[in-house]
């Protein structure tokens, strides 16, 4: 499984989404979807920003911003229950994008020589850095509107 690197932002949001989980647990399945659906649409321009941040940051000479930008699994992970409730935005590519994002080192081969690679180093939070940005210009309410609306569907429901 290829390193990851995971985003956490703090939102007032945590209590209410612990409680729609266990709603969700205990009743209709479908609000799951429904939940992660307004999730990813809320965290959208958080991986938009990532990706940008790649385009940005990571050196263009032999593509490696736009390989990234373009390979990079970047997912919005939802977690309804146990003691890591929340929403976390992952980044994971075969390339070793913790290594690149953390250190700020990426390694790769000498143009025109397969044989020979060496480490060069890029701007440390070209991942992170963007995503904190993002969440804190958007800011917890677009996260709490999304959870406000999957309450008002559950209770519809109910």
């Amino acid at each position: 499984m290829p390193p990851r690197v995971n985003v956490t932002v703090q939102t007032r949001g945590v209590e209410k989404l612990a409680r729609l989980g266990a709603a969700i647990k205990a009743g209709d399945k479908s609000l799951r979807r429904e939940l992660n659906r307004e999730m990813g649409r809320t965290t959208a321009p958080y991986r938009r920003a990532a990706r940008a941040g790649a385009l940005q940051v990571l050196p263009h000479r032999g593509g490696l911003a736009e390989h990234v930008a373009a390979t990079a699994r970047i997912a919005t992970r939802v977690t309804t229950t146990g003691p890591g409730v929340g929403v976390r935005v992952t980044g994971a590519s075969r390339d070793n994008l913790r290594r690149m994002d953390e250190e700020g080192l990426v390694r790769h081969p000498v143009f025109g020589n397969r044989k020979k690679w060496v480490v060069e180093r890029v701007h440390r939070g070209w991942f992170t850095d963007p995503l904190i940005l993002t969440a804190n210009a958007i800011g917890p309410k677009a996260i709490d509107r999304a959870l406000d609306q999957v309450s008002v569907k559950m209770q519809r429901s109910a």
